[in-house]
């Protein structure tokens, strides 16, 4: 059974996908600074290349997507789950195939990223199996415990931190105690790893990311854990996942009442 808005002026768009954002609802940061690459078409078919995706990731797209996926089964434990922000690359069909059965919803606020999913989805054979929604991750128009897994893949990065509150809390209200909330995300800003220690690549990542030096800073677990009490619930046990040693990781969070 796929899932219903708490809204009931949802309207239908043309593309077959549902929701009650308008284009004009796109966050200031997206159509501000990441309008060149996740709204202006020729932005969006450059970057939905696998080779593109995985060169502005240093080449850990591949380990990101798997690691992201070993929390997927295609039984109960996984249950109904939303992907919170459509994913440049084969993500969305990844994850639609490795839930079986399970019914999956992909969101996003930008219409040419849903079609993008369309696209991608029906190529694949996947297009029935999966819900997809018009929707602001800071808003979730979803009622309460109405999912088993939320995914957030490379997502909080690009917001800035009071928007991230914001999207956590959603996240954590539409998840389901028992459930879980998997989180694949740039890794916490060390002094080992030679691209924290590289001052002018730092300078250089924070110029196409200008809010990951507030995500780089804070302390991800703690975060979460604020914004689940907030939402009336707390997060039960944490599994953290390094990738290329700790520049990237994907945390897993297990939520109760």
């Amino acid at each position: 059974m796929m899932n219903k808005p708490v809204t009931s002026d949802a309207t239908e768009l043309q593309s077959g996908f549902v929701g009650a954002a308008a284009q004009s609802a796109i966050p200031h940061y997206i159509s501000g600074h990441y309008h060149w690459a996740y709204l202006w078409p020729p932005g969006v078919w450059f970057f939905d290349h696998l080779p593109i995706i995985n060169c502005i990731v240093f080449g850990q797209y591949r380990n990101m997507v798997e690691s992201t996926l070993a929390h997927i089964t295609d039984d109960d434990r996984t249950g109904a789950t939303v992907l919170i922000a459509s994913a440049y690359g084969n993500l969305v069909t990844r994850l639609a195939e490795r839930l079986g059965d399970n019914p999956l919803t992909v969101l996003d606020v930008a219409p040419v990223q849903l079609k993008l999913a369309e696209r991608k989805l029906t190529e694949a054979g996947l297009r029935e199996k999966v819900e997809l929604r018009h929707m602001d991750a800071e808003a979730l128009e979803f009622e309460d415990d109405s999912f088993d897994t939320g995914v957030m893949f490379l997502l909080l990065n690009e917001m800035p931190p009071e928007a991230r509150q914001r999207a956590l809390k959603h996240a954590l209200r539409v998840i389901r105690p028992g459930g879980q909330l998997i989180v694949t995300e740039y890794g916490e800003l060390g002094r080992k790893h030679f691209l924290h220690r590289f001052a002018p690549m730092r300078w250089l990542v924070m110029r196409a990311e200008p809010w990951l030096d507030s995500l780089w800073r804070s302390d991800l677990a703690a975060l979460v854990a604020d914004c689940a009490r907030e939402v009336g619930k707390k997060i039960d046990s944490i599994d953290n996942t390094l990738i290329f040693s700790g520049f990237y990781r994907v945390k897993r969070f297990r939520i109760s009442k």
